[in-house]
């Protein structure tokens, strides 16, 4: 007969191996999502694939597991129907996005990748004012970095300043001039009015 601490224990570990599990399973589902340099990391330090991305991104690439980590938490709170899932994936990206900033400075490759994201986390958390302050990060390192100009507009919109977006697109579409998202989000907006 099995005491009931042992059987504590093995229900236990049963639980936390399964849900493991699911966390493998549900990585592995939404992987194809993720960019190139986020599954060849995944697949281990002794890839060939993954040590061919440490030159790319110099001294930041210790860190890349934690920004790839916050990148899946975005798709997973993009796609996310619970309320509280959703917010629990928000701030891993804020915090993964954050933990990785530390160590990337405005010259870092990802620099402008990683406050754009940044950004739209903490806009969908409802921190407007700290959203824009990372988006004008990403603009000031990258100034034609068209992600962070269609995020901002979006922002703006949500926030109901049609002018302010408006601003943002043509200042995004005289650093990339034939940008066709830009110029998409600047017809769609125009015609709405």
């Amino acid at each position: 007969m099995i005491r009931p601490t042992l059987f504590f224990i093995l229900l236990l570990a049963m639980v936390w191996q399964n849900a493991s599990a699911r966390e493998v399973e549900r990585w592995n589902k939404n992987t194809h999502l993720l960019p190139p340099y986020c599954k060849d990391i995944a697949k281990g330090s002794g890839s060939r694939e993954r040590t061919k991305w440490s030159g790319t991104f110099g001294e930041v690439y210790i860190h890349m597991h934690h920004y790839c980590a916050g990148v899946f938490a975005e798709q997973q709170a993009k796609s996310a129907l619970n309320k509280r899932e959703r917010a629990n994936q928000l701030g891993q990206v804020v915090s993964q996005m954050k933990y990785v900033s530390g160590s990337c400075n405005a010259g870092c490759v990802i620099y402008p990748e990683l406050h754009t994201r940044w950004g739209w986390a903490l806009g969908e958390q409802g921190q407007t004012a700290e959203a824009i302050k990372h988006y004008q990060l990403a603009l000031q390192a990258k100034e034609n970095y068209t992600p962070a100009y269609v995020r901002l507009s979006e922002l703006y919109l949500e926030a109901n300043q049609p002018d302010e977006a408006r601003k943002t697109l043509e200042s995004g579409l005289k650093a990339s001039p034939n940008s066709r998202s830009l110029k998409k989000r600047l017809k769609e907006l125009e015609s709405s009015k």
